[in-house]
């Protein structure tokens, strides 16, 4: 009896370990590879762990919150041009995503919840009327991008210098700063490509 439980312990084992890897791997392709879905329409025709990247304009679907969630594998979610004033706060549990486009909304905040995004490699929230990251941000271990071109970030949280080795590149133009605050920013991430306007010469 006790090697019968040892069996069915290992193969319940080995089915979750699989799912996980799954996921995992998933995380490593290259989403250019597979198609994006601009509807739950278009994606109900394959399996839901097929899904990897969704790309929604101008509305949001009035079931988002009831149909997202059976996509968890999903590794790209675009939300652009929807004049949004808050995410939907289903998007937070997305564990898988990689690339999250909040796009020319009119966001005033991003959640403390995007903390949860820890595969989290793109943050696209250019502009929105954003005027601060949340600290969550520096669980995002992974991110490599960040895209806040015509918002209202003149500062990071000092918790961002946890990414230094991680983020690549963050655009900052057409956001009025002076010289001080690029310095103080750059100081944070000494090795992060920044993208910044010409200064406004205040102070």
């Amino acid at each position: 009896m006790y090697k019968n439980f040892r069996c069915i312990y290992l193969i319940i084992s080995l089915f979750l370990f699989s799912k996980w890897t799954y996921g995992q791997v998933l995380d490593s392709a290259r989403l250019s590879q597979y198609p994006v879905f601009t509807s739950f329409a278009a994606a109900d025709t394959v399996p839901a762990d097929e899904v990897l990247r969704l790309a929604f304009k101008r509305k949001l679907p009035a079931d988002f919150n009831e149909k997202i969630l059976k996509y968890k594998y999903l590794q790209e979610l675009r939300l652009k041009s929807m004049r949004l004033k808050a995410v939907p706060q289903t998007v937070w549990s997305l564990n898988y995503l990689t690339v999250l486009d909040l796009s020319n909304n009119k966001l005033t905040e991003i959640s403390d919840s995007l903390g949860n995004l820890l595969y989290l490699e793109r943050l696209i929230i250019n502009r929105n009327d954003i005027a601060e990251l949340p600290k969550q941000i520096s669980r995002l271990v992974h991110l490599q991008y960040i895209d806040m071109f015509n918002t209202q970030i003149a500062d990071f949280p000092e918790e961002i210098s946890v990414l230094r080795h991680s983020l690549k590149e963050i655009d900052m133009r057409i956001i009025r700063m002076n010289d001080e605050e690029k310095s103080r920013l750059q100081n944070y991430l000494p090795d992060t490509k920044f993208l910044f306007s010409n200064s406004c010469g205040c102070k």
